[in-house]
């Protein structure tokens, strides 16, 4: 008889570092405590694990799993950097043949109805892999997996750079679909905007953060906001003059500074300008205090902008509109945002909207030339041949012309 695990995957640290959000509060209970419940009262026949990175144990999550007092769940730590050997030896006990259904820590709306029917898919059919869309809401996913089969691709991830897959397995299995059985759902679940409404009110207090700390802790497998960075300087030349909108604590700025000729940082946040002043003082960088809406620069002011994570945020056509005004013609601009095929609601209720990928290019094309898509599917994955992913990196270029 083929037998059924869920993992939580949850730690009490983020990539790059700072604290995860799983560890936030939501309506006075800790973000992954709230998942847990929510897994426990819909599996009420499974065993649970909540699986977390070495260097958790003995913190916070041990006495999570005392709070909770529940005998289905266990624990398990191990393993810092890679989340699929995590996996593999809290099942060790299972068989090849079982199957796991795993579950993000911070997706306490996670849809256990889109679960269970990918788990009677993946054992009818005797599947390796089965997820949701790459562009489908991540709040509300989970994925299926087959043991035998994680075990398989943790033998050929041997070399430095299949580590990102040790981070996002199921990546590694959906872009090897002709020599593993891999599916998505196609009978995809739809919300109404009630519950959409619902879930983006609860995560209100999560999402009240100042910004993703990057510090020593980072673990570059799984860093997406570094990664933002290194996609950018591909397309950027040495003898450029660029300004990182939105920069933050100028993390980005310092990567870049030793790659280009001048780059500036601007933020509408005065304490983060001042931080970045006094910790990144690199020769040829600088900082202001700017609203992307209105910026304080001259017309045609740079040779490039990067702008990460922040078009979601904003009044979209008024921030395209002013970095086009302060790029130079033929200026590149490289943006990234999440992408999402329901976004008109968004979880994140720092988000005024996400957009699906259409939706994205039908808005940028408006002002730039659109070069290339990157569509990343988790982490720092992306496939050059699929533009779809969580989250969309857009190389854009200003026209020539003055219209």
């Amino acid at each position: 008889m083929i037998k059924t695990r869920v993992l939580v995957q949850a730690s009490s640290r983020s990539w790059a570092g700072g604290v995860d959000i799983c560890m936030g509060m939501v309506e006075g209970e800790i973000a992954v405590v709230r998942t847990i419940r929510r897994v426990l009262s819909h599996f009420t026949d499974l065993d649970v694990v909540l699986v977390a990175p070495e260097f958790d144990r003995g913190g916070e999550l041990d006495e999570i799993v005392k709070l909770i007092d529940d005998e289905r769940l266990s624990l398990y730590y191990g393993h810092d950097a890679s989340p699929l050997n995590r996996m593999i030896d809290a099942c060790s006990d299972l068989a090849d043949s079982d199957y796991v259904i795993r579950v993000d820590g911070i997706h306490f709306c996670f849809d256990p109805q889109a679960s269970l029917a990918m788990l009677d898919i993946a054992i009818s059919e005797q599947l390796d892999c089965i997820k949701l869309p790459d562009d489908f809401p991540v709040h509300f996913t989970s994925e299926i997996f087959r043991i035998g089969a994680l075990k398989a691709i943790n033998n050929e991830l041997t070399q430095p750079e299949d580590a990102k897959f040790l981070v996002h397995p199921k990546c590694y299995f959906s872009m090897n679909a002709q020599r593993y059985r891999v599916k998505f759902l196609t009978e995809l679940p739809s919300y109404a905007d009630e519950y959409l409404t619902e879930c983006r009110h609860l995560a209100t207090q999560i999402y009240a953060i100042p910004r993703q700390e990057v510090n020593e802790h980072r673990i570059v497998s799984g860093d997406r906001l570094g990664f933002h960075y290194e996609l950018a300087l591909q397309h950027l030349k040495s003898d450029m003059k660029i300004i990182d909108i939105a920069c933050a604590d100028g993390y980005g700025v310092n990567i870049m500074a030793s790659h280009l000729k001048e780059v500036h940082g601007a933020d509408l946040d005065e304490l983060s300008v001042e931080f970045a002043k006094k910790n990144n003082s690199a020769a040829n960088t600088d900082y202001f205090v700017e609203d992307i809406t209105k910026l304080s620069f001259a017309d045609e002011s740079y040779d490039a902008v990067t702008s990460f994570e922040t078009l979601e945020h904003v009044p979209e056509h008024e921030c395209l509109s002013e970095i086009k005004r302060v790029l130079k013609p033929g200026g590149v601009l490289v943006l990234s945002t999440p992408q999402n095929s329901i976004g008109h609601i968004p979880v994140n209720s720092c988000h005024l909207i996400e957009y699906s990928l259409d939706e994205l290019l039908a808005l940028v094309n408006q002002y730039f030339i659109v070069v290339k898509v990157i569509g990343i599917k988790a982490g720092i994955i992306y496939d050059e041949t699929d533009p779809y992913g969580t989250n969309t990196v857009l190389i854009c270029v200003k026209p020539n012309s003055k219209d």
